[in-house]
């Protein structure tokens, strides 16, 4: 027993890539087995972590997966601890555990299923153990080993049939197995291509199917004490073969025939009982282990079409009652979806900008000199908003008042003498004096800024720049009024198409959201203005009501109402363009 735990756990360490050592306990509380304790490569290395780990899986007889970090070479290299439990059957037998390098757990996974697998073997081994010598069996570990080491199928399936055809003296080892409900033959002893359409393979694929079809092994020419089987097609291969000896036996997977093995030898040399059941045993090491190999190199086209096979199968045929009851109310909620119809809205951002915005500027260069208002003020009509330094027109004034007062004085004089040239020349200065002073008081008249209607102050403050220069047309203020607002949504380019004057909408403002205000649409503007990422059309709405809270600036949100359609393409319209955007994207 000890040589063949030693032997599997050998091959099996060699098969699991980044394998760094492993050790083998057997079930201390079974008293009929002997406790043994085993290691690979050797019993030099420490074994704590493991032990735990193996300890671990003892205690809980589940598979246990432990990552930690290599303090043995003080390297810090992420390892991982993996510990299996064994059942002889269904009988619990030891734990096996080893330490290899870190995986993701995809790949923890499949090395847990792959160790799995190997305790599958390990439990033959242990039968044939029971009623095969010691040698044979490390033979035919060996035997399998050898067919395992190659990467793909075909060659581990080619290196097997030359060894048993080696071993038991067959003229021809030949292992097929179910396509469809069908046997191909994968494998041929000292053959390197096989012909599938010639007659010599159809003899083959039929004499594998007659077995399968009975569930057993079959023997031709037939041993005189067996149970009568059919062995019709044996028959037919024995005499196209000058009479030869075959035995098939059929290749078993978690109780499922999923292949055959045909072994054919030289008619004076039949296979005996014993040959029979050394070959049924190498047939239930060889089954579950080259059926895995071979579903995983499959093409991606055989495996989908596998699998949509089993999803029918576990759909429609028996058991399976929660899938079943799944995919029911997922056909029942899609045609509820698909039949009921709802109001399609578009939702995008909106802000609240003024209907009217009046501009108050500068009528001219000067200073700042008081400001009565800042934004966001509520100001009536005529109300001072600010005032601009006077001194140097009043300065301005005076000075052609008092340049009036003279030519007037002058020309008083010049009236007097009856001067008439000097008359006309004053009489032009006095002109010019004039037009000069009702500049200047035009001026003064303008150095006080006033609103020119009621609203709200949503721009200006000079409170931070009073003495400033200002030049003229410089903007000071903006006045809007309270009773005339516009919303302007922010549409996306992907929705622009389905939007047109005259929808109907709702707006929901977040300084007021218990108040729903319905909006139409009023004008579209075809300008787009990209913003974190997407396009964005500006569309313009008006509202049927105001409200005293509403201020410029605000933002919310609006739902425009396109039209009535039915759930499940509201809900899956945004996949529908992004998928046919992405074909049409990658069509040739």
């Amino acid at each position: 027993m000890e040589k063949v735990l030693q032997t599997w756990l050998f091959h099996q360490c060699r098969m699991l890539s980044g394998s760094i050592h492993a050790m083998l306990l057997t079930d201390p509380s079974d008293e009929e087995a002997e406790n043994q304790t085993l290691f690979w490569p050797d019993n030099l290395r420490d074994h704590t972590q493991l032990s735990r780990v193996a300890q671990t899986a003892l205690h809980t007889k589940q598979a246990v997966i432990k990552p930690h970090n290599n303090e043995m070479e003080k390297t810090g290299e992420p390892l991982d601890a993996l510990a299996c439990p064994l059942f002889l059957n269904s009988r619990f037998f030891g734990v096996v555990a080893i330490e290899m390098t870190n995986r993701s757990k995809p790949m923890q996974e499949a090395t847990m299923r792959q160790v799995q697998a190997g305790a599958e073997w390990l439990e033959t081994m242990i039968l044939l153990d029971g009623s095969t010598a010691k040698k044979q069996l490390v033979n035919l570990v060996d035997l399998v080993a050898s067919g395992l080491e190659h990467e793909r199928f075909r060659f581990a399936a080619s290196e097997v049939t030359n060894e048993l055809a080696e071993r038991f003296s067959c003229q021809r080892v030949s292992i097929g197995f179910l396509r469809y409900n069908s046997v191909r033959v994968e494998a041929l002893s000292h053959c390197s291509r096989i012909d599938h359409h010639s007659n010599q393979i159809r003899a083959i694929r039929d004499a594998m199917e007659e077995s399968l079809d009975q569930g057993t092994t079959v023997v031709y020419p037939a041993q005189t004490k067996a149970l009568p089987m059919i062995t019709r097609f044996h028959a037919q291969l024995a005499r196209a073969q000058q009479e030869t000896a075959i035995c098939t036996l059929p290749l078993i997977r978690n109780n499922k025939a999923v292949g055959a093995l045909l072994l054919e030898r030289a008619g004076d040399n039949p296979f005996t009982p014993e040959t029979v059941v050394q070959c049924e045993q190498i047939g239930l090491l060889l089954g579950p282990v080259l059926e895995t190999r071979r579903r995983d190199e499959r093409p991606l086209p055989s495996k989908v079409l596998e699998s949509f096979q089993t999803g029918c199968v576990k759909l429609f045929g028996p058991h399976y009652l929660p899938l079943k009851a799944v995919l029911s109310l997922t056909a029942v909620l899609l045609v509820w979806l698909s039949l009921t119809g709802a109001m399609f809205r578009i939702s995008c951002d909106s802000v609240l900008e003024p209907g009217v915005c009046q501009v108050i500027v500068a009528p001219q260069q000067g200073y700042i000199a008081e400001a009565h208002v800042r934004a966001g003020d509520m100001v009536q009509e005529g109300d001072l908003l600010a005032t601009l330094d006077d001194q140097d027109l009043r300065f301005e004034q005076r000075k052609w008042q008092s340049k009036r007062t003279r030519l007037l004085k002058e020309y008083r004089k010049a009236m007097a003498v009856f001067d008439r040239a000097e008359v006309a020349i004053l009489r032009a200065k006095r002109a010019q004096a004039e037009a000069q002073l009702q500049l200047v008081e035009q001026q003064l008249a303008r150095t006080t800024l006033v609103a020119p209607f009621p609203g709200l102050v949503v721009k200006g403050d000079l409170n931070q720049a009073l003495g400033s220069p200002v030049s003229r047309g410089e903007v000071l203020y903006e006045v809007a009024p309270t009773d005339n607002y516009l919303v302007v949504l922010k549409v996306d380019d992907r929705d622009i198409g389905m939007v047109s004057v005259g929808q109907k909408g709702k707006l929901k403002l977040s300084g007021t959201p218990d108040q729903t205000i319905s909006i139409t649409i009023d004008r579209l503007t075809p300008v787009s203005t990209p913003n974190e990422g997407r396009n964005y059309f500006r569309v313009e709405a008006v509202m049927e009501r105001h409200s005293d809270l509403m201020r410029p600036g605000m933002e919310g949100i609006s739902k425009i109402e396109i039209g009535r359609e039915t759930l499940l393409w509201i809900w899956t319209r945004r996949s529908v363009e992004w998928l046919r955007l992405f074909v049409w994207k990658r069509l040739p």
